[in-house]
């Protein structure tokens, strides 16, 4: 039974993990708390050996009085300033309901993971209860055929989803932007108990799906709180031991002088904000899918200037010096181009259709204005560029692309794979500007891409050839 803290401890702050033991059931908390209760409880002596008070090998917080977090705000995040005067210059958890549950962010849902292009491109160390090595993996197939086992993911949160995930309204202050450190993107098909920590910097902890039961304590109001924290795990803060589900207050006395914990329950779409210090227990009641950005907890008081140009930044254009990452502009962003294009392509394999033929993946990519954009006809160069960027992406050599080929993605054949789809879709930038000159020269009118389309299927001879 202890070694599943020491389990989830590793999972939040180390390279390493251990075996897993089965978990008894957690209670929910959240439903029944009672801020009235007192505490000490009746018939409970402070001088009392801590194994007669109440809670002693009980789940963390049953016994205590718990007061609910407050939920500020119904849908959405409030703006810099209001979250920076109410909530972060008063050090106050707060409860953002709803907020990135809408098309800003359902990028990152399970259900766009499991059928996503971006997914299948995006490698991350996952990491198992049963063993200390790491396997890299794509978030797609680890969301497909290993999510619901003995897997889970702790890692920043990939540089694919940074470039199209939006700076949260409640963020976006220049002062701010200054001050930011990480994020990180954790996945995992599994009720559990995480452990007993306490982060040195402020956090936005958003569930995206699943759903989460959070107990918290101010370690200003209450001090003796802190001593439970006996793993140190800088930079990052320090966690406990402690087993959340039999608490020893033998071992951990100072949590008979705790007197009331903050309690929050977050849904699918629901954000919380941690201030810097505060010791926290979370459960997973269902499963786990979240992202955090974390900043240094330093004075960033808004004005009306602030905000401005934030309003549609992407996070990938801001730096995160904790995880070594370093903001580019999205125009000269040439990788995160790239991925989305490529992703497109990926998208209608997964989506679209179960198979592509040759003729059927040109007349796909021609409507796509996305995908190839100002395109003015389709020429015999056209469909040569397009049977090179068809062969690259049939990795399993049937001449078909379908969602067996996304499958064959890998890290020993992405660099390839993404080089050479690089150099074909310049190829095909580059012809489609030669063929924007031609035409206005010669004074003709670009041809619409339904009769391209058309042209593909009935007339091209190398389409018949091909087919």
């Amino acid at each position: 039974m202890f070694y599943f803290i020491v389990i989830t401890s590793l999972l939040i702050y180390s390279p390493t993990c251990l075996p897993s033991t089965d978990i008894p059931q957690m209670e929910v908390l959240y439903h029944s708390p009672d801020s009235t209760l007192p505490w000490p409880p009746e018939g409970t002596a402070e001088n009392d050996p801590p194994a007669k008070w109440p809670g002693h090998k009980e789940q963390l917080g049953k016994r205590h009085p718990r007061v609910k977090v407050d939920v500020a705000y119904k849908k959405g995040f409030p703006s810099a300033q209001d979250f920076y005067t109410n909530f972060v210059e008063r050090k106050s958890p707060v409860v953002f309901s709803h907020a990135v549950d809408n098309k800003d962010y359902d990028f990152l849902s399970l259900e766009k993971l499991n059928s996503s292009g971006r997914a299948a491109l995006s490698f991350v160390e996952i990491s198992s209860f049963r063993a200390k090595e790491k396997e890299a993996n794509s978030v797609r197939n680890f969301v497909n055929t290993m999510m619901s086992k003995t897997f889970y993911v702790s890692d920043s949160l990939h540089n694919n989803y940074k470039s199209i995930f939006k700076l949260p309204l409640c963020l976006q202050c220049s002062y701010l932007v200054d001050l930011l450190v990480e994020t990180s993107h954790i996945l995992m098909g599994h009720v559990y108990p995480l452990p007993v920590k306490q982060s040195g910097q402020d956090v936005l902890h958003c569930q995206v799906d699943g759903s989460k039961e959070m107990l918290l304590v101010d370690p200003k109001e209450y001090p003796e709180i802190e001593s439970l924290l006996e793993l140190d795990m800088a930079p990052k803060g320090r966690a406990s031991l402690l087993n959340s589900l039999a608490v020893d207050y033998e071992k951990y006395p100072a949590l008979t002088r705790v007197k009331e914990f903050k309690i929050a329950l977050l849904g699918p779409g629901d954000c919380i904000y941690i201030p810097a210090y505060w010791v926290t227990q979370s459960n997973i009641l269902t499963k786990e899918n979240s992202v955090e950005i974390k900043w240094t907890p330093s004075s960033w008081t808004p004005d009306s200037d602030c905000a401005k140009g934030l309003k549609n930044r992407f996070l990938s254009s801001l730096s995160f010096p904790g995880e070594k990452y370093f903001g580019v502009d999205p125009t000269l962003d040439k990788k995160g181009i790239l991925v989305d294009k490529v992703s497109i392509i990926l998208d209608k394999m997964l989506k679209e259709k179960k198979t592509f033929n040759f003729a059927e993946f040109m007349e796909a990519i021609v409507k796509d204005e996305e995908l190839l954009p100002e395109l003015q006809e389709w020429t015999v160069e056209s469909t040569a560029r397009a049977k090179e960027m068809f062969n690259t992406l049939d990795m399993n050599l049937d001449n078909m692309l379908d969602s067996k080929d996304v499958e064959s993605i890998s890290t020993a054949n992405l660099s390839k794979l993404m080089g050479k789809m690089e150099d074909r879709l310049a190829d095909m930038m580059d012809m489609i500007m030669d063929q924007r000159v031609d035409i206005s020269v010669a004074g003709e009118t670009a041809k619409s891409r339904s009769s391209i389309a058309k042209q593909i299927m009935k007339s091209n001879p190398l389409v018949k050839e091909e087919l």
